[in-house]
């Protein structure tokens, strides 16, 4: 007579459990994807704009910065036009790919994009090559979420604080 072991219910419960965690970690870590994202996005911006600072004051050049709904570009002053710099990988051209709310102030007043005589985009900040900087202030966050998660502000001599939920980092 052959006797077949199997499972008992404590081994069968101890499996279900450990199941339920590993599930419930993951569906944790999968909300909080997005908000990882969006902070990694916030932080390569500030990094960004210090580089394109750096890189107007060593070269001696005028960089002008601006924002659209997907994203943000830089510019250069040449000739008196702006020109897209197309050629910088740091500098081009950037679009989120995600659904991020990006609110730039001046002045305490939202900007919207301004089109010049000549059909090219003005930049809405400037970033001189004498250091200084067009002060505003930048609101990071999600599209579905109401309060502001992260803060670039930059003051007028240059200085550029990030703000992590407004604590300065």
């Amino acid at each position: 007579m052959k006797y077949y072991r199997g499972f008992t219910l404590i081994e069968l419960m101890v499996v279900l459990i450990v199941i339920g965690l590993f599930t419930g970690l993951v569906s944790i870590n999968m909300g909080q994807n997005d908000n990882r994202m969006i902070e990694r996005e916030a932080k390569r911006l500030y990094q960004v704009l210090q580089l394109a600072q750096d890189e107007a004051i060593m070269q001696g050049i005028e960089l002008g910065f601006s924002v659209s709904d997907t994203g943000y570009s830089f510019s250069r002053l040449q000739e008196l036009t702006w020109l897209p710099l197309t050629s910088d990988k740091q500098l081009s051209e950037h679009d989120f790919g995600l659904n991020i709310d990006m609110t730039l102030l001046i002045e305490n007043e939202a900007v919207i994009a301004q089109v010049d005589t000549q059909q090219k985009m003005s930049p809405m900040v400037m970033l001189l090559s004498s250091g200084e900087i067009t002060a505003f202030e930048i609101a990071i966050s999600a599209e579905d979420d109401n309060e502001s998660r992260f803060k670039i502000n930059a003051q007028e001599n240059g200085a550029m604080t990030f703000y992590d939920r407004y604590k300065v980092q």
